[in-house]
């Protein structure tokens, strides 16, 4: 299966996005080191969405935020190695991301903004237009 457009878009904003969004969101903490836990997040950034998006609409099990999320182990694991203190959080925050402990992960790609924001919309757009095409389960298809 070819990736769409839509896809393709979707991974390089994401991937050019990650590094200044997890910079902004440490502040002024400086850490040595932080570069390089960086840069690995976004290599298995780009592979993690290259695979995910790579799949038809329909097996796609996670979504591109959610990747974007996960990629904040890499400098949330540097930063708890370097002894930073984790930071205080909003309980909804801790809630839905419990491993976030220094707050790094976006709640939405509009944190990344507007152009990513948007490039994930018109995703989110092409996906949801995928599905309207196939034609809907007949009753008893999914029993087989």
């Amino acid at each position: 299966m070819t990736m769409p457009d839509e896809s393709r878009r979707l991974i390089e904003a994401l991937v050019a996005a990650y590094p200044d969004h997890v910079r902004r969101r440490m502040g002024d903490r400086h850490v040595p080191g932080i570069d390089e836990a960086v840069d690995a997040g976004q290599r298995w950034l780009r592979d993690a969405l290259t695979e995910l998006l790579s799949q038809p609409f329909s097996e796609q099990r996670r979504g591109p935020l959610e990747l974007f999320q996960a990629a904040m182990a890499f400098p949330t694991d540097h930063l708890a190695q370097a002894g930073v203190e984790p930071v205080a959080r909003d309980p909804v925050a801790e809630a839905a991301l419990p491993g976030d402990v220094y707050d790094l992960a976006p709640a939405s790609t509009r944190e990344l903004g507007e152009e990513v924001w948007a490039i994930h919309l018109a995703w989110g757009a092409a996906k949801a237009a995928a599905f309207k095409r196939r034609p809907a389960p007949r009753p008893g298809d999914d029993e087989r």
